[in-house]
């Protein structure tokens, strides 16, 4: 379950900002059917966060992490962040272990991905980028910023970013 009481009121403010409130809820079904047929198996964490937050796009409060730039949106939109990219989701479980459904798109379009523990990556372009072990750390990250982007794993040739 998603723990919004336990986020920071800057936070929450841009959550109700984009449109979210306490009793929001949209069907999933639409989103999991499609992800399912490319051989996405879904999560109840993705479930609940999507429920909750699809189909909004939440604006960065600080636009300057430690160690990133963090100049564009979390778009709660799994299907732009995980139709074709199957074969992402099989490379971070490869390399991380788990089994990954995508919720949205963050920084440079690349995919957010939450593990069935609550796990939360991005990935794309080459990298996978820990985002938080928790959903509600994941969002403070990608929303405020307010601790390095840490890279997990980068593709074979290509120097691990941030550094």
């Amino acid at each position: 379950m998603i723990r919004f009481d336990s986020l920071r009121p800057d936070l929450l403010q841009a959550l109700r900002d984009a449109g979210w409130h306490p009793r929001r809820r949209v069907s999933v079904s639409p989103w999991l059917d499609s992800l399912q047929q490319e051989g996405y198996l879904p999560n109840l964490q993705a479930e609940e966060i999507l429920a909750a937050l699809g189909g909004l796009v939440i604006e960065p409060i600080n636009q300057s992490g430690l160690n990133f730039s963090n100049d564009e949106p979390f778009n709660f939109d799994p299907i732009s962040a995980g139709s074709g990219q199957r074969d992402l989701a099989s490379e971070i479980e490869g390399v991380l272990g788990g089994q990954y459904f995508p919720i949205g798109e963050w920084l440079s379009y690349s995919s957010v991905f939450i593990e069935a523990d609550g796990k939360v990556v991005a990935a794309g372009l080459g990298w996978i980028w820990e985002m938080g072990s928790t959903f509600e750390d994941a969002l403070e990250l990608a929303i405020c910023a307010d601790r390095p982007l840490v890279c997990l794993y980068s593709d074979p040739g290509l120097e691990p970013w941030p550094h």
